[in-house]
């Protein structure tokens, strides 16, 4: 990397413009350091992010600056990243980035990206899923330690119906419940089945969950949003940094970590720009994962509903 009080520098390849704009004022975080941390985290966020359409939040002059959700790419992307055509609900196709390697990430902080948001499903087939993510979103009044309840609850269950899970901070309130699966389901079956597990959570806690998207309902419950698994939908990025003044970091940790976890957004850019050369990987079996999702598993959640 060249030095940083130059007018560009490079990471992983990638010219970084303006590397001394300061992105996070709270935390003085500026570009070249945020280039730098995606490029650390670079090899961790690949597995899970490489190779799928992406949505991204941008924030060209950091997150005192105008920020904006951005689906399709204007343009002629960077050579480092790649573009996927994808069929709109409405006929017609988009372009959607995705990216191939380290260079790749660090080029969409070029860009001004902060948050980076995939698909769960592949650029090679978007709408065979291979992902499965439940987002606890606690409401006002809800505790941490309850949400910590909720996102084992969540995860007896899905170990229950024979479905191992992972488990992240979202880098804001709540929780990722990750589950892997086997490409072998359309989105409107990954849809229905996320549902109902929703739903089984609900009917058996109603006092502690919600489904429902309305946010007027979400006083002192938690908002299992099982919507996140509709194509074209997304969740946060292992390893990405949230789009907020805090800096927090969605990451992946064990079940077994989760009750060391005091809140969503405990990691911070700050905190792991110091600990990122001796970041181990909590996430590392998930990769080898073959399970899929069976009539047996649909038809054992509809006999519970009964």
């Amino acid at each position: 990397m060249s030095p940083s009080k130059s007018a560009t520098a490079t990471v992983a390849g990638v010219a970084i413009s303006h590397p001394d704009r300061v992105i996070y004022p709270g935390s003085k975080i500026t570009k070249i350091q945020l280039a730098e941390y995606i490029a650390a985290v670079g090899p961790l966020m690949l597995p899970h992010v490489g190779g799928r359409p992406l949505s991204l939040v941008r924030c060209p002059d950091g997150v005192a600056g105008t920020c904006f959700f951005q689906k399709h790419w204007p343009g002629l992307p960077p050579d480092v990243l790649d573009t996927v055509s994808i069929l709109q609900g409405n006929g017609q196709r988009r372009m959607y980035v995705a990216v191939g390697d380290v260079a790749g990430l660090v080029a969409l902080v070029q860009w001004g990206v902060l948050e980076i948001h995939p698909w769960g499903s592949r650029t090679d087939d978007p709408d065979c899923p291979d992902r499965i993510i439940f987002d606890l979103d606690p409401g006002p009044g809800v505790s941490w330690k309850s949400t910590q309840q909720a996102a084992r609850g969540l995860g007896a269950l899905l170990d229950e119906l024979g479905l191992a899970s992972w488990v992240k901070t979202t880098g804001g309130k709540g929780l990722h419940v990750v589950v892997p699966i086997a490409r072998r389901s359309r989105w409107d079956e990954v849809s229905e089945f996320a549902r109902a597990v929703a739903s089984q959570m609900e009917s058996v806690f109603p006092d502690q969950f919600i489904i429902k998207a309305s946010k007027a309902e979400r006083e002192g419950v938690i908002f299992i949003d099982w919507l996140r698994n509709t194509r074209g939908a997304t969740a946060i990025a292992p390893w990405c940094p949230r789009a907020r003044a805090e800096a927090g970091v969605s990451v992946p940790i064990s079940w077994d970590q989760l009750a060391t976890i005091k809140r969503g957004d405990q990691f911070t850019l700050p905190r792991l720009r110091r600990s990122t050369p001796t970041i181990d990987d909590p996430w590392r079996d998930m990769l080898a994962s073959r399970q899929g999702l069976t009539k047996a598993m649909m038809k054992s959640l509809k006999k519970s509903s009964r």
